[in-house]
């Protein structure tokens, strides 16, 4: 496998997706979706290594993207954002990232989970 992990971004919050794929995509491939029926869309036509979901999602939203996403094969994994003030997800998938902690947090946890050594401003390397 090459630098090339796919990541999609789901999120109501389009300020939001631009930040995050601003900073996740100076090492891996990213794609964006505002709106379940985008997110459904992606899900279906292509591979991701990793599915990003913001608290911005609803209960539901929140639960079909999860199913669809874990229907897939090979399964992406799935990290979900968490935000001050909001109640973290009953049934949360994944690990959770804590968005109060900043950008770079979430960087570091989508490098982990997909297995990348962060070096410098390059594309990350396989560890």
């Amino acid at each position: 496998m090459n630098s090339s992990a796919s990541v999609l971004l789901v999120s109501r919050d389009t300020t939001l997706l631009h930040l995050r794929k601003s900073i996740l995509g100076t090492y891996f491939r990213v794609e964006t979706a505002s709106r379940l029926s985008e997110a459904e869309s992606q899900i279906a036509d292509q591979a991701f290594d990793l599915v990003v979901l913001c608290f911005t999602l609803s209960n539901d939203e929140y639960g079909q993207i999860g199913a669809l996403a874990r229907g897939k094969v090979p399964e992406p994994a799935i990290l979900t954002l968490h935000a001050p003030g909001k109640p973290r997800r009953a049934n949360t998938a994944g690990g959770v990232v804590l968005v109060e902690k900043g950008p770079l947090t979430l960087l570091k946890a989508s490098a982990e989970v997909l297995g990348f050594e962060l070096k410098g401003r390059r594309r990350a390397v396989l560890s």
